[in-house]
């Protein structure tokens, strides 16, 4: 970011500017916060066509948010230094905690929605325990929306693209009325699909509308209250999935129960062979969605993603002192979800699944902030409460040689969190160049899970419903379990000069443990629905030096960690089976290197960069080996969205100075390495193999792609009217189309969700 930074979008001066951040819990600058983050302001969101969490994949150092599967486009898989978690079910907790204005988003599904409105993202890497707490092993990631003023003023946006595109943007700061301060911001989008679908609607469409009304209350000089509400709907059809290989891991393998099934499946004679079937659509490239092509979906069936999700924040501070305040958070978020996704990328419907989610969370967190003349200070008390239930259904072919003679299968569950902690931290001058940080955290959570699983008809009807029987041995079950952790941070900052900062960090994190509950009962392994698995522990170290190089002119940042994780939670699939579970598998070591920097080139032109570097490793992985021994697989196993190299590079400079405006250029470019999307299998020989997907299996290519716009800023308006910019803009400049996702359906065989096309359209804003 510049000094004065966009005045109008243009730059305005040579050096760069102060950002000031709250990520811990007070306004600090940038520079000076004893952790690695990137912040990006509302320009740079603008100008960068940066549209949510979505698009921050290598923005960030070390920083990956994908889809959690193919067809699930608004179900977040977030990593941070390799801390990740890609199941999309409810009773699964992330790994990265998402917020709202320091309002915590309890899961990955769901996550992907809209936020219109934003003043800056907040990206916090290592863990936050102490001041975030559960959930943010990997750090957090915080969008802050832009308050109030008073003022009357505001911004009126128009797109339009190819694939008939469009989208409309307001937002009105509203002139102040007695004590009350208020704005609005609505954002609409529509687009077709980017991929023909002969049998049904096109894939990957867009419908989305968010608001956001927000409203600060002056009660007095020293206490104020802002309330804000924020609303996103959603109302489209997911992205293409193709059929890129008729076999999968299960061929591999000769366990009892194994080889059958498989064969039954593969065998080109059986008189239910689906492989045989399968075989004719398998299509390794980019879908073109002729008539026989996987993304061909069964005639009749409607695919879709829905999202429908609000919520309410209330914050009220009261300064009691100057140097002391005591601050309230308090929020109610809601989300109803629902997909049908077709998990066979054919016109046979051989597999078919959906699921109907109504999730709510209830949070209230009091915080005392203070400081003396050599200390910064917070504690507080925090409480969070959510309640979710899903209705996951799932149909076709595949029920009528693996789960026969039942074609319908429908797990009802339902979740309960309560969880409570105490926080406190106190930031100390030790000398006037060395400061200590000391925090502390204690977290208990209570977790309950309800299973319901039934055989039912085409409608999926809810158990209980008048004509549908339980599957035998899943009648009604609950269980509940209790986990706690404390979580401490130690942290010492040294300012070398005045324009030169070391920090060292040590802090721990958890994710929380919970139940499996769309798993089957194994007795021979000890698991089911209602068997729990533990929280994640994890354990950072982290140094780091921030600077502001050439009189303010450039700024460098770099960070070394290292990561030590217990109990770590790992999806699976197991061969034979459509139900994932989690267990906790063993010990993950992660290490690596973040470099940040900015360089204002010359005037009007600047370059931007980040770089990360991430070695991930299982240190110890118990799992169960094709003969039914625990083995530990770790030498032969690769960890799950960790690539290797992560790059981000930003051009913005004045192109000319007109009588029309001022015409600038920015090329962003984005390379993410490629990674795995299960923890994969390097050999598929020795007697530390797990039964499971291969690294070649399930290798998400490296991605590269570069962003472009040609923005015309402060075009001259009449008098005082106004600015308007306007810019041609195009996403992923070189069409790049590769898989972005990848599931081995049941061992049997092998889809693939894919990179949207190239995107260019003409954008209008107008500011007064």
């Amino acid at each position: 970011m510049i000094a004065t930074a966009y005045a109008g979008n243009a730059i305005a001066q040579e050096v760069i500017e102060t950002v000031v951040v709250t990520a811990q819990k007070r306004k600090e600058k940038l520079q000076d916060v004893p952790l690695a983050m990137t912040a990006i302001g509302g320009a740079q969101l603008e100008t960068r066509g940066i549209e949510g969490i979505k698009d921050l994949t290598g923005l960030a150092p070390n920083v990956t948010v994908k889809a959690a599967a193919p067809g699930a486009g608004l179900i977040a898989a977030i990593s941070i230094r390799g801390m990740n978690q890609g199941q999309p079910a409810i009773w699964a907790d992330g790994s990265v905690g998402m917020y709202v204005d320091g309002v915590f988003v309890g899961k990955n599904q769901g996550a992907l929605f809209e936020v219109v409105d934003l003043e800056r993202v907040e990206v916090l890497r290592g863990p936050q325990g102490t001041l975030f707490g559960r959930n943010t092993e990997g750090g957090a990631i915080n969008m802050i929306t832009t308050k109030p003023t008073g003022e009357w003023g505001g911004s009126a946006t128009i797109d339009v693209g190819n694939y008939n595109r469009h989208s409309e943007r307001i937002a009105m700061d509203l002139p102040a009325f007695g004590i009350m301060r208020t704005s609005l911001a609505l954002r609409n989008e529509k687009r077709d699909g980017t991929i023909d679908n002969p049998n049904g609607a096109a894939w990957d469409s867009r419908d989305r509308q968010a608001a956001r009304f927000a409203a600060g209350f002056d009660i007095s000089k020293n206490f104020k209250i802002d309330y804000a509400y924020d609303r996103s709907k959603i109302d489209e059809t997911p992205g293409a999935i193709s059929l890129i290989d008729s076999t999968g891991y299960a061929k591999l393998y000769t366990a009892p129960g194994i080889a059958g099934n498989y064969n039954f499946f593969q065998n080109a004679a059986g008189p239910k062979s689906l492989g045989r079937l399968l075989a004719q659509y398998v299509n390794t490239g980019y879908p073109d969605a002729v008539a026989t092509d996987p993304t061909s979906a069964r005639f009749g069936n409607a695919y879709f993603n829905k999202l429908d999700t609000d919520g309410h924040s209330l914050i009220a501070s009261y300064e009691i002192s100057p140097s002391n305040a005591v601050k309230y958070i308090g929020a109610r978020r809601k989300m109803h979800y629902q997909d049908r996704t077709d998990l066979d990328g054919t016109p046979i419907q051989v597999y078919n699944a959906g699921k109907n989610t109504h999730y709510v969370s209830t949070s209230h967190e009091l915080q005392w902030i203070g400081n003396t003349e050599k200390m910064n200070y917070v504690a507080g008390a925090y409480l969070f409460r959510d309640d979710g239930n899903t209705l996951s259904y799932q149909d076709g072919l595949f029920y009528t040689f693996n789960f026969a003679p039942a074609q319908y299968k429908l797990p009802y569950y339902r979740i309960r969190t309560d969880a409570a902690a105490v926080f406190g931290q106190v930031d100390y001058k030790l000398t006037p160049r060395l400061n200590g940080t000391l925090g502390l955290r204690y977290t208990r959570e209570e977790k309950k899970g309800d299973i319901w699983r039934a055989n039912t008809n085409a409608n999926f009807d809810l158990p209980g419903s008048p004509g549908v029987s339980y599957q035998p041995g899943y009648t009604p079950q609950s269980a509940e379990a209790t986990f706690s952790s404390t979580t401490p941070v130690l942290a010492l900052a040294y300012k070398l000069t005045d324009n030169v900062n070391l920090f060292g960090r040590y802090a721990k994190g958890f994710k929380g443990g919970g139940f499996p509950l769309e798993a089957n009962t194994n007795g021979a392994t000890g698991t089911g629905p209602l068997v729990p698995f533990s929280p994640e522990i994890s354990t950072s170290y982290e140094a780091g030096v921030k600077s502001t190089l050439l009189g303010g002119k450039a700024q460098l940042n770099a960070t070394v960690f290292l990561t030590n994780v217990k109990d770590w939670q790992t999806s699976q699939l197991p061969p034979n089976g459509t139900s994932p579970t989690i267990t906790n598998a063993g010990k993950v070591r992660t290490q690596g290197l973040e470099l940040e920097g900015k360089l204002q080139v010359a005037d009007g032109w600047r370059v931007q960069a980040s770089y990360g570097f991430l070695d991930a490793k299982f240190k110890e992985y118990m799992a169960y080996n094709q003969l039914g021994a625990l083995v530990n697989i770790a030498e032969n196993t690769r960890n799950s969205y960790a690539p290797r190299h992560s790059l981000n590079l930003n051009l913005d400079g004045r192109l000319a100075e007109t009588r029309f405006g001022t015409l600038r250029g920015i090329v962003d470019y984005t390379y993410t390495s490629n990674y795995v999307n299960y923890a994969a299998q390097k050999s598929a020989i020795g007697t530390n193999v797990a039964i499971g997907n291969s690294v070649e299996e399930s290798t998400i290519p490296a991605l590269g792609l570069v962003n472009a716009r040609l923005l015309l800023a402060n075009i001259p308006m009449f008098g005082d009217a106004g600015t308007v910019n306007a810019s041609l803009w195009v996403r992923n400049l070189t069409d790049v189309r590769k898989p972005v996702a990848h599931i081995d359906v049941g061992g049997y065989y092998r889809i693939a969700g894919w990179q949207e096309p190239r995107t260019f359209g003409l954008s209008l804003n107008y500011k007064w």
